[in-house]
């Protein structure tokens, strides 16, 4: 993700990253940061992203890429399709 903020978010987005499973900082700038969600589903993705949104001098919040790794059922062992990927 990539979010715009106000150089006084910064402490406040550390926060939020700190307590939020899954959510990593990559690279942090005066105002634009960058964030890496790993989870298991896009239920705690958009949790994260209203968590970001919503904090104070946050700007914008934009998903800029979205990969999921299909799981095979349990016992089956073919790898026929073993990637989706969204850009």
């Amino acid at each position: 993700m990539v979010v715009r903020h106000h150089p006084a978010a910064i402490p406040a987005l550390a926060d939020a990253v700190a307590g939020a499973a899954g959510l990593d900082l990559a690279l942090q700038e005066d105002t634009c940061s960058v964030l890496v969600q790993e989870s298991d589903g896009t239920r705690s993705l958009m949790a994260s992203i209203d968590l970001l949104q919503a904090l104070p001098g946050v700007i914008t919040v934009n998903l800029v890429y979205h990969h999921v790794e299909r799981q095979a059922p349990p016992g089956d062992v073919s790898a026929s399709d073993p990637q989706e990927s969204h850009g």
